[in-house]
C-alpha cells in the first residue's frame, strides 16, 4: 500500500457488521466492502475510486446501496453521494468530487460465486485532474471453498 496526498483502505464486514477478514470464504457468502478514502490534509479534487474484484466474487444487487435501502447495515457511514457509480462485472468504480480533510467511506456487497484460490488486485483512489495525488491498498488472496 502507497499514496501521495491520500491513503484508501479496503474493509470487509458480514453483512450484520461485523469485521471479517475475506482470505477464505463459502460459496454463496455475502461480503459488505467498504472502501475508506482519507485525505492527507485538506484536499480537494476529483476523485476515481476503483476497486477490482478477485475472481470468483460477484457485486450483489447494486439497488440495494442505491435506493438507500440500508436498514440492515445502519454500521455503515456513507456520508458522500458520488457523482457517478458503476457496478461492473470486474469491478466497483465512483467518481468523487470531494474537498475535505475528513475521510470518506463507499460501499457495495458481493457475492462469492465460484470455489478457487484468487488473487485479489489492489483498489486505487486517483484525482482525475492531477494524478500524482493517489493512492493504492495493497493486494491479497482469497480463497472460495464449497
Amino acid at each position: 500500500a502507497s499514496g501521495n496526498g491520500y491513503q484508501i483502505d479496503r474493509l470487509s464486514f458480514s453483512l450484520d457488521g461485523a469485521p471479517v477478514q475475506p482470505d477464505r470464504v463459502s460459496v454463496g457468502t455475502r461480503l459488505v466492502t467498504v472502501l475508506k478514502v482519507s485525505p492527507i490534509g485538506l484536499r480537494e479534487g476529483r476523485l476515481m475510486v476503483t476497486d477490482p474484484l478477485p475472481a470468483g466474487f460477484e457485486i450483489d444487487n447494486p439497488n440495494l446501496l442505491r435506493s438507500g435501502e440500508l436498514k440492515d447495515l445502519d454500521f455503515l457511514t456513507l456520508d458522500v453521494t458520488p457523482t457517478h457509480q458503476e457496478f461492473l462485472s470486474d469491478r466497483f468504480r465512483a467518481a468523487v468530487d470531494w474537498r475535505s480533510d475528513r475521510a470518506f467511506q463507499l460501499a457495495y456487497i458481493v457475492r462469492a460465486v465460484s470455489p478457487g484460490a484468487f488473487a485479489h488486485p489492489a483498489a486505487l483512489v486517483e484525482d482525475m485532474y492531477r494524478p500524482q495525488f493517489r493512492a493504492i491498498t495493497d493486494t491479497s488472496r482469497v480463497q472460495v471453498v464449497r
